[in-house]
């Protein structure tokens, strides 16, 4: 007697390696968008006008969110490293080495650009009083050129895409909120006057790119080639 739902069950497993280059390609496609952004801010000159009209907006949600989000996200505090790497030992312990990783690699990067960019910040550049500041516990005078790139929202990114990737592949709902949440990290920098658009948008990408890389690695292959 013939089995249709054994057989539907072949099918889809047949075809299931067709399913990761297509949700890749979804991937890579956003990731195209947010870079023509980036490109088309840059050549238009207009970082400095798009940064006004969007911290000008910052009476859209409270302060205290602005601020909780900028808390969240402080590399600094290493809330969000350190979430990720007990989520990851709790549900995903073989892919434990390819997260610290990635911390590893985001805080090296991140840190390397800041220092040789050494780009001011808007509170720096601006009149004061053109623009609304928030400041609840960074250092405005350290990291005064230090704006390029977003150690915030790179941190953001990180964990937001580490997670989409290891926990919610298959889950087009939950990565929509967790990339939400990158987004409104972004908004969080410029709203409360610490950062540009470019910085912010550029530190999406960059994180983007580094759990590409990381995860791309078979750690335990190469440990155990060279044991």
């Amino acid at each position: 007697m013939n089995n249709p739902i054994g057989k539907n069950n072949m099918i889809y497993n047949d075809l299931s390696h067709l399913r990761k280059p297509k949700r890749s390609l979804y991937n890579w496609a956003i990731f195209a968008v947010f870079l023509a952004l980036g490109l088309g801010v840059w050549l238009s000159g207009s970082n400095q006008a798009l940064f006004l009209v969007i911290n000008h907006e910052h009476g859209l949600l409270p302060n205290v969110l602005w601020g909780g989000l900028n808390l969240l996200s402080y590399s600094k505090f290493f809330i969000l490293p350190v979430l990720l790497i007990i989520l990851t030992f709790s549900l995903k312990r073989e892919r434990i080495l390819n997260v610290l990783l990635l911390i590893i690699a985001y805080y090296v990067v991140f840190t390397a650009l800041k220092v040789a960019v050494g780009e001011a910040r808007p509170y720096i550049v601006l009149p004061e009083g053109s623009f609304f500041w928030l400041n609840y516990f960074e250092d405005a005078v350290k990291s005064a050129h230090k704006s390029f790139p977003s150690g915030h929202t790179g941190n953001m990114a990180v964990f937001v895409f580490a997670v989409s990737n290891l926990f919610f592949v298959n889950k087009k709902g939950l990565q929509f909120i967790m990339l939400l949440l990158l987004i409104l990290t972004a908004f969080a920098r410029m709203c409360t006057g610490w950062h540009w658009p470019l910085d912010v948008i550029a530190s999406g990408l960059i994180g983007y790119l580094l759990v590409k890389l990381c995860f791309a690695i078979d750690l335990k292959r190469l440990i155990s080639k060279r044991g």
